[in-house]
């Protein structure tokens, strides 16, 4: 595989663009190669939720190598474009691992790409990506690391400590290790030491990174951090020099690397196109093994409104595609557009947990799309992504059987406008483990509606 050194080369070297005309070109090259491929969705998708045409997904990987090559990558601290021949592409999808060893002794977990309509229980990651204040910070990883199926735990962001706002360097690097020392109490206090944790970045610039590195208190060789690509296949010079000392040093490296339709993908064909090359793209420039994969929208992540379909279809073709042509370790980002608290945000999230299991997507981070401090999340839904994913694959559910049950919940969730929720201190009961009343309450409801549905919940 082509070395992270030699990236750095082409950073300065490549071909130099200004990024607004890399921009313009982008949407209108991934324009130009999804009408050559003839990437579209079908008239009907009430027919299938999921892409059922296997001369799709390998039209649309073609399409996606071929985007890579004519393109590259765009380094937004240089100003240049990482330019790479096909065969290189073709080499590292090759060589890349399917899964990832991480945690230590008892804790230690195999975190693996999964089979689409797969028989196997998915990897999980039920948190956090999302900003807690401190006070709460090491209470609530505990309460999320025990749950016993974590394979890994993200951290959190926020925006004080020790009474000081989170500005300028020292004060972001001083934030970078009160997280991971958090993290690492967190998940020994739930009584798993050795759990993986995975460094959720205060501020990306390479001194913050580098520095949540500590097999003390915080980041061991068998932890790891978040090195995301950026939309539009766009990388930079900080998370490269992470990902070169992370080469040295040990820790596995995950990416957001979902597609966005509505920018400069255009429609989910596009974004088809980007979502496939983007997890390789981050393999390349980064060593990013593991990726959040699939395609969302603005309106999706600004919580404007629920959208399901045609998002849903074009995250199938994509997970198909990584799933059965590289060895990328798939995961699905369950981010309702409704908060914690609602049914809402419980029926979204089994809409996406149906998807990861038929799609081969591994579990990551249920969070209210809009979130705010302490308002994205609460071990409740962690715990309700398992039962629904767990639920379609001891039920080998395949496409057909889980497109009806997801009509079904779309047809439920019509009309609907997302709803803001409530705080992790209003509906869990972060000392005891579980959620309150109320919240309990709208749980087993929804859990005894899918029930009626078709899916058997224990």
């Amino acid at each position: 595989m082509i070395s992270l050194l030699e990236i750095t080369d082409r950073t300065r070297k490549g071909p130099k663009v200004e990024e607004k005309e890399w921009d313009i070109d982008f949407y209108r090259k991934i324009s130009e190669i999804a009408t050559k491929y003839e990437i579209r969705q079908p008239k009907d998708l009430r027919e299938s939720w999921f892409n059922q045409d296997d001369s799709l997904v390998d039209r649309a990987f073609e399409a996606a190598i071929e985007f890579l090559v004519e393109k590259g990558v765009y380094c937004i601290t240089t100003h240049r474009v990482v330019e790479f021949s096909r065969q290189e592409i073709l080499q590292a999808i090759h060589e890349a691992p399917n899964q990832v060893i991480m945690g230590e002794g008892r804790d230690q977990r195999v975190f693996k790409q999964r089979k689409i309509e797969g028989t196997e229980l998915l990897n999980f990651c039920p948190g956090h990506h999302t900003p807690f204040s401190e006070d709460l910070a090491s209470l609530v990883v505990k309460n999320f690391a025990q749950i016993q199926r974590t394979d890994f735990i993200e951290g959190f962001n926020f925006t004080h400590v020790d009474g000081h706002e989170i500005f300028g360097m020292p004060l972001e690097v001083y934030a970078t290790r009160r997280e991971v020392s958090w993290m690492r109490e967190g998940v020994r206090k739930a009584g798993r030491p050795g759990a993986a944790i995975v460094y959720y970045p205060i501020n990306t610039r390479a001194a913050c990174l580098i520095s949540a590195m500590d097999p003390t208190a915080g980041l061991r060789p068998t932890d790891g951090i978040l090195l995301s690509l950026l939309p539009d296949l766009k990388m930079e010079h900080d998370l490269l020099t992470a990902a070169i000392v992370c080469d040295e040093y040990g820790c596995f490296r995950l990416s957001g690397s979902f597609a966005l339709a509505g920018g400069f993908c255009g429609g989910v064909e596009g974004a088809i196109i980007e979502g496939i090359a983007k997890p390789i793209a981050a393999m390349l420039c980064y060593r990013d093994y593991i990726s959040y994969t699939g395609v969302e929208h603005v309106q999706q992540l600004s919580a404007q409104k629920i959208m399901l379909q045609p998002l849903g279809w074009a995250r199938s073709v994509v997970n198909q595609a990584l799933n059965t042509k590289t060895n990328t370790i798939c995961m699905a980002w369950v981010i309702p557009t409704s908060g914690s608290g609602t049914e809402n945000n419980l029926l979204e999230s089994a809409v996406r947990c149906i998807e990861a299991s038929i799609n081969g997507a591994n579990l990551y981070a249920p969070r209210h799309s809009r979130t705010t401090v302490n308002h994205g999340q609460t071990p409740l839904e962690a715990e309700w992504m398992l039962e629904v994913s767990d639920a379609v694959v001891r039920a080998r559910f395949d496409r057909q059987k889980a497109s009806e049950l997801l009509w079904k919940l779309a047809d439920k969730l019509a009309g609907r406008q997302p709803e803001l929720g409530q705080s992790i201190q209003e509906c869990y009961d972060l000392v005891h483990h579980r959620p309150s009343a109320g919240y309990e309450q709208i749980y087993r409801s929804v859990k005894e509606e899918l029930d009626r549905l078709g899916l058997a919940l224990p």
